[in-house]
């Protein structure tokens, strides 16, 4: 039986992307959240999940810098520990690379390693622009997926896809914590294209877990899962309800005390956190919003549905006052960002609006 936790609300279907035209942005689809969760085959999932609005274009954009513009990849840090399951020729196979920064990254360790997904502008060999198809390619001994099964339905079809693909195989799989989410109030973390919230019992209740661990303060976890090993979990009874419901509340008192202040906006982070928030912002009523980002990729870019302008922390210096409220979408980069531009702006949490209220209708 499938319990709702979530009533429904209108998001940008996707998170990621990123438009030079502040008309074409606006023109974006928007996709619907309900989460669910099927006590039989217990985790929580996006019971709206529309696959046919999800879009992998020109205008995809996921790579992560810090605020000094250089590239992040937060898996080499633990990634030693994952080593020693593999022998030493072991091919490594990235599904959803992005533009290959961590393909390029292992093959650098001198890793065998190829990657697969539809937005690689890159003509290289060992990346291929195209989904990862396991009747045609090549197998491996290790997967890779960084916060890629969270975007895919039925996950453990997948990964059993894999098992069949590539006989004892193993799988890397990131994904944003659904504890976490839940502790920090970033309820702005749950987007349509993230059909799946991910804990690692989910995980450990269905297969072989051979090592797992959490990174960046805890906001993502990670599980190496032999993917041959699946059984079917235990029938369970959610046990996030009431937090779910809470989530709700600050989201829709956040939101009105975001709308009934008087000062500009500038969100600082315009990626899949920044994109829901600025579309929820909108819809609330608020007109005056910016967004700040450290990436090239994105400046003098528009969200899509919000159509707000990305412009970089230099711009933002010189264009927005010094009584701008600058919303930090995440938790872990605040104190950088206040460290750096503290003096200047006033930058919080977007719970800084904080209050509590209840909504069952779509906004």
């Amino acid at each position: 039986m499938i319990e709702i936790l979530w009533p429904p609300f209108i998001v940008p279907a996707n998170s990621s992307r990123f438009f030079r035209s502040q008309e074409v942005a606006l023109e974006q689809p928007t996709g619907v959240i309900r989460l669910g969760w099927d006590s039989d085959d217990p985790f929580l999932y996006n019971t709206m999940f529309d696959s046919s609005l999800i879009r992998y274009d020109e205008a995809y954009c996921t790579s992560v810098v810090d605020m000094d513009r250089v590239t992040q990849l937060p898996t080499l840090d633990y990634f030693d520990e994952v080593t020693p399951y593999l022998r030493e020729k072991a091919t490594i196979v990235d599904i959803g690379c992005g533009q290959g920064e961590f393909v390029d990254a292992l093959r650098y360790q001198g890793w065998d390693a190829i990657g697969f997904d539809p937005v690689v502008r890159r003509r290289e060999a060992h990346l291929h622009a195209r989904y990862w198809e396991p009747e045609k390619d090549r197998g491996g001994d290790l997967f890779v997926m960084r916060c890629v099964l969270p975007h895919i339905p039925n996950p453990w079809s997948f990964l059993a896809k894999i098992a069949e693909s590539s006989p004892g195989a193993l799988v890397l799989i990131e994904f944003q914590r659904l504890e976490w989410i839940i502790t920090e109030q970033i309820w702005y973390q749950i987007s349509h294209d993230h059909v799946n919230l991910f804990s690692a019992k989910d995980f450990l209740d269905r297969y072989t877990v051979r090592a797992s661990g959490e990174f960046r303060n805890s906001e993502l976890g990670w599980v190496l899962v032999d993917p041959g090993s699946f059984r079917n979990p235990r029938p369970r009874e959610c046990n996030h309800v009431e937090s779910i419901q809470e989530l709700l509340r600050h989201r829709e008192g956040m939101l009105d005390g975001a709308a009934s202040s008087s000062r500009r906006i500038a969100i600082w982070g315009g990626a899949g956190k920044g994109i829901v928030l600025g579309h929820a912002l909108r819809a609330a009523g608020v007109k005056r919003i910016a967004v700040i980002d450290a990436d090239p990729n994105r400046w003098d870019r528009f969200l899509e549905t919000s159509g707000i302008k990305v412009i970089s922390p230099a711009t933002a210096q010189v264009e927005l006052s010094r009584d701008t409220q600058v919303l930090v979408c995440n938790p872990n980069h605040l104190p950088a960002v206040q460290s750096r531009f503290g003096d200047r702006w006033q930058c919080d949490l977007p719970s800084v609006f904080g209050g509590s209220s209840g909504s069952d209708v779509i906004r």
